[in-house]
């Protein structure tokens, strides 16, 4: 049974994103063709989350048992903007250069090349049509995930990760996903949710470069724990074939958290 306020909050977080949007819009940051696509999006998932809330008997509650907590789902569809908030330019940096690694044709050996990837030029509807006609092959919507995620569309993106990890991915297929609902429940402020997903992502595939990294960002920017942080930014450096740009954003990372940490 789905708790009666997860789908409340789902519903506040979808009419925020509604008002980002516009705002967005009316100082120039988004086209209207995308806002277009984005709106219609939100749209649809409101109708579906205020059916499903609908349908809900008025006492429904939580289900699980009282002695232990429910698991903190990431909350995700917040702006981008949120990202940046005590971490300055350097996180953007670090995600518009991780977008570039993990859909680039120089793939490294640490981020898994999805089976069945479509052209980022197709559009999105008819990337969703051909997802619903394939729902298994998990390449194709990793694709559609990790172009959402691009674009950051990150509620689309999260739906499309969460049901990749129901459909019994490979462990490189669930590191990556598990590593970006990580680095989702970050953008929206979730640090320990963040943390728990970005771990699991490493048990499955300990090779996961964008893991590392988005764990130490999440460590030292997050939570402000530069000793943790530093190790895992060394590993990411220790890349051989680590992209230049990406280089010298983690490089300066190091140096901060070093300075933090008074070493």
């Amino acid at each position: 049974m789905t708790d009666r306020n997860d789908l409340v909050e789902r519903l506040d977080l979808i009419r925020r994103d509604i008002a980002e949007l516009a705002e967005q819009v009316e100082a120039g940051e988004v086209d209207e063709a995308t806002a277009e696509r984005l709106r219609a999006g939100y749209e649809e998932e409101l109708a579906e989350v205020e059916e499903r809330l609908s349908a809900l008997p008025e006492d429904a509650e939580t289900v699980g048992p009282v002695d232990e907590p429910v698991e903190e789902s990431p909350r995700v569809g917040a702006s981008p903007k949120r990202v940046l908030i005590g971490a300055g330019i350097l996180l953007a940096a670090f995600t518009a250069v991780l977008v570039m690694v993990t859909t680039s044709a120089d793939r490294t050996p640490t981020q898994p090349a999805a089976a069945g990837t479509m052209p980022q030029s197709a559009d999105f509807a008819e990337m969703e049509q051909a997802v619903a006609a394939n729902p298994d092959v998990i390449g194709m919507r990793m694709a559609l995930a990790d172009l959402y995620f691009e674009h950051q569309d990150y509620s689309n993106a999260l739906n499309h990760y969460l049901t990749i990890l129901d459909q019994n991915p490979t462990p490189e297929e669930a590191s990556h996903a598990l590593a970006r609902v990580g680095w989702l429940a970050y953008a929206t402020e979730q640090n320990d949710a963040a943390v728990n997903y970005l771990n699991q992502a490493l048990e499955m595939n300990p090779d996961n470069l964008e893991a590392k990294l988005f764990l130490g960002a999440v460590d030292f920017y997050g939570l402000g724990d530069a000793e943790s942080a530093i190790p895992l930014f060394e590993e990411v450096l220790a890349q051989p074939d680590l992209p230049p740009s990406l280089r010298s954003e983690v490089e300066a990372a190091l140096d901060e958290a070093r300075t933090a940490a008074g070493s």
